[in-house]
């Protein structure tokens, strides 16, 4: 054959679907649950580490030994999700869901009012929510105190002082999520997943145990789309690990026809 030329139509030309979930979900992984939505320049990289025996002047290398496979993933998340945030903080997710459109209010709102007539489905004491006029940056965050039908009261958070909010305001819940350092000792199962041109037939990588290193990123501008550079580093996972199995006692898994 001609020294060069390809030998079969398998050529990488593809984005990929990125899974975070559970350690204990692993064998159950699949991207309408566990995808993080858009993402680009997925990069997977494993580099075996060496130790090698050198003789003479020259330093020649007579002898060499595998000592380790370090791997590492990157990758770029656009989706700025209250999951999203909590995976880049390191967090678990449990509990943080995407919250229902807000809803208009029924009545205007007077500065130090610590309550708002509004039904939110849902809504419990404890809950954060906001109320925001004209779909702009003059909104108020507060936790719920008390809910009655038809009333929203947050009695410690009453609304400042000079801020009003007319009849065409709307009230939504929020997630909240802490930078808490304590929150951060999780690690995941990963699996990333790219569709061949040839066929487009799958070629998934699986990683039973990480820790992501790396992925709170919040950008304001207004010249092009922002995203969270996410890093995370495969481990080996250990028996005691939940969701452990035997199948997956390595870093990473290559499934590929």
């Amino acid at each position: 054959m001609t020294p060069g030329t390809a030998k079969t139509g398998r050529f990488h030309f593809s984005t990929a679907t990125l899974c975070i979930a559970p350690m204990d979900q692993q064998k159950a992984i699949h991207p309408l649950t566990h995808a993080v939505g858009l993402v680009k320049n997925v990069r997977i990289e494993a580099t075996t580490s060496k130790v090698d025996l050198t003789q003479g002047p020259l330093n020649d290398v007579v002898a060499s030994v595998t000592n380790g496979m370090p791997i590492t993933g990157s990758t770029e998340v656009y989706e700025y999700t209250a999951k999203n945030f909590a995976y880049g903080l390191s967090q678990d997710p449990t509990g943080i869901v995407d919250m229902a459109a807000p809803v208009n209010v029924t009545a205007s709102v007077a500065a130090g009012a610590t309550s708002v007539s509004a039904t939110i489905a849902g809504a419990a004491v404890g809950d954060w929510i906001y109320i925001q006029e004209n779909l702009d940056d003059q909104i108020h965050i507060a936790k719920l105190s008390a809910v009655a039908s038809g009333t929203l009261t947050f009695a410690g958070y009453p609304v400042p002082t000079g801020l009003t909010f007319s009849g065409g305001a709307r009230v939504g819940k929020f997630n909240k999520i802490d930078a808490d350092p304590s929150k951060a000792n999780n690690n995941f199962a990963v699996r990333v997943t790219g569709i061949a041109i040839d066929g487009s037939t799958p070629v998934s990588l699986h990683f039973p145990k990480c820790r992501i290193t790396r992925g709170f990123s919040m950008g304001f501008n207004s010249d092009n789309f922002s995203n969270m550079p996410f890093e995370f580093t495969p481990m080996v996972p250990v028996p005691s690990d939940p969701g452990y199995t035997a199948d997956f006692a390595q870093k990473m898994s290559i499934f590929s026809r």
